[in-house]
């Protein structure tokens, strides 16, 4: 994991962390805590997966233009 990823999924996770505590039905705030975290988690699991197809199909589009201009000359 690079630091522009950490850059991109730290506030996520925190973002998603506070958004989800108010949703959570309990009465603990040790379990508040605790569900929240795990949500948070896996929705910054899925921001993530996201983030390398992004990567990928951006190197891809690269290397095609690249590709393509030595093609055409």
């Amino acid at each position: 994991m690079t630091l522009r990823d950490l850059l991109f999924l730290g506030p996520f996770f925190i973002i998603s962390f506070l958004a989800l505590r108010p949703t959570v039905t309990a009465f603990d705030n040790t379990w508040i805590a605790f569900w929240a975290f795990l949500g948070a988690l896996c929705m910054t699991a899925v921001a993530w997966l996201a983030q390398q197809m992004f990567k990928v199909i951006l190197i891809d589009e690269k290397s095609r233009n690249r590709a393509g201009q030595r093609n055409s000359r």
